[in-house]
């Protein structure tokens, strides 16, 4: 039985969104990835501090936040294999200008307004259609697609520091943009989830009563509903928004302090260049596992994503702790593997907790909306290691500090189980 499920949900449309979520996955791990490793070289060239740089890479992350907001009405306006195509081609013409900018400002423009939008869209559509598509076998299905972030850090971060050696940092960010074209084909298999019938259902009387009352005939108040609609604004009212908006707020924090500062972090602790981007590689192997270390535990029954999610936060925590105190090579390779290792599990984790909360119709409102407040750990994950490293020279109390935010985040999770379990037993 299980495995007819498995073929009737790994089927060509299955396999196809799979493939969606990892090429998205891979490209955003190799932007951020990729700035993260041109930072010293963008900070000197530029003639600007690196705390600004850091801003800059962050707010593509905002930019995605934001526009992942439209993606519902984009969705239901145009089909999803539209959306898919038109948003992996800004991404790319977005890279394929960066290499001719002459200042931040410039550089800033193509990084957020095209590459950031358009990253935003494509990873909230890819979770939602995985989402609906899948039912026994989602995190499998998620993890298999958060593999790309680790081929992104496997891959990017000694291929950029080899290409910055060799070519500049102008020759390294065309080649970059090269690469992600390559997405484009796979974009194109995306199909349509939803066919709409080709004909219009007749009016009820109700609706002609509620068409004709005085509220329906003012633009402004038939806009705002028309709004309140697509975008689904009842989720922010929800206990399950706060649940899901602390979990996100930890792992954005965390992640966007690992992305953009941990090669000037291992830079700083006195490590070389080429052994810093080195050192991303047993990060990657260690997000590879990550991404499906809970699969074949929760896709049973065997453990609560609630318990993963749970285990995964304390052990992120304490490899974030650990971390100033470590200077060896052999050491740092270790903290690297660890926190790659519970950062993917939770993202994949948190994927199936959302498709755990919302029902399939509000699924791509829900990722939208958790995506869109977002916006603040990253920017403060952007400005705050940069800013410490400019007045202290260091990185570690930015990478403490941030440790115990994966301790605070479970907690409304934790009480709402706890308040789910007591009205139960009533």
């Amino acid at each position: 039985m299980a495995s007819a499920d498995s073929q009737r949900e790994f089927d060509s449309i299955g396999c196809a969104l799979v493939l969606l979520s990892f090429t998205v996955n891979l490209l955003y791990g190799c932007v951020l990835k990729s700035l993260g490793v041109l930072l010293p070289t963008l900070t000197d060239q530029f003639t600007t501090n690196t705390w600004i740089i850091g801003i800059v890479t962050s707010l593509i992350a905002v930019a995605s936040d934001i526009t992942g907001l439209f993606t519902a009405p984009l969705e239901n306006l145009f089909g999803s294999r539209r959306v898919v195509v038109v948003s992996t081609l800004m991404m790319c013409l977005g890279l394929l200008v960066v290499p001719f900018a002459t200042s931040v400002l410039q550089l800033a423009a193509s990084l957020v307004l095209l590459v950031g939008t358009s990253i935003g869209i494509l990873n909230v559509l890819s979770k939602a259609l995985l989402a609906k598509h899948f039912r026994r076998h989602l995190t499998v299905a998620c993890g298999m697609g958060n593999i790309g972030q680790a081929m992104a850090l496997l891959v990017f971060a000694p291929m950029m520091q080899l290409f910055l050696d060799t070519y500049g940092w102008r020759g390294a960010t065309l080649l970059m943009a090269g690469v992600c074209f390559h997405a484009v084909p796979f974009a194109v298999l995306v199909r349509d989830a939803d066919h709409k019938p080709n004909y219009q259902p007749l009016p009820s009387r109700n609706e002609h009563h509620e068409a004709d009352s005085p509220g329906k005939n003012c633009p402004l108040s038939a806009f705002c509903l028309r709004l309140y609609k697509a975008t689904n604004l009842r989720i922010l009212l929800e206990f399950n928004f706060v649940i899901m908006f602390m979990l996100r707020f930890a792992l954005n924090i965390t992640f966007n302090t690992w992305m953009v500062y941990f090669v000037p972090h291992l830079v700083a602790k006195g490590f070389s260049p080429q052994v810093a981007a080195a050192l991303c590689s047993p990060a990657a192997v260690g997000y590879l596992f990550g991404t499906v270390i809970w699969a074949p535990f929760i896709d049973r029954g065997l453990v609560k994503c609630t318990s993963g999610i749970i285990v995964s936060s304390l052990a992120l925590a304490i490899s974030f702790l650990v971390d100033p105190w470590v200077n060896s090579v052999l050491g740092m390779a270790v903290i690297s593997f660890l926190l790659c290792l519970f950062l993917s599990a939770l993202y994949t984790l948190n994927d199936v907790f959302t498709k755990e909360l919302y029902e399939a119709e509000r699924l791509t409102s829900a990722f939208g909306w958790i995506r869109a407040f977002g916006f603040l750990p990253r920017l403060i994950a952007g400005f705050f290691p940069g800013w410490i490293y400019e007045t202290r020279g260091s990185y570690d109390v930015a990478f403490v500090v941030f440790g115990f935010s994966p301790v605070v985040s479970p907690l409304p999770m934790v009480f709402g189980q706890l308040w789910k379990s007591h009205k139960e037993r009533i």
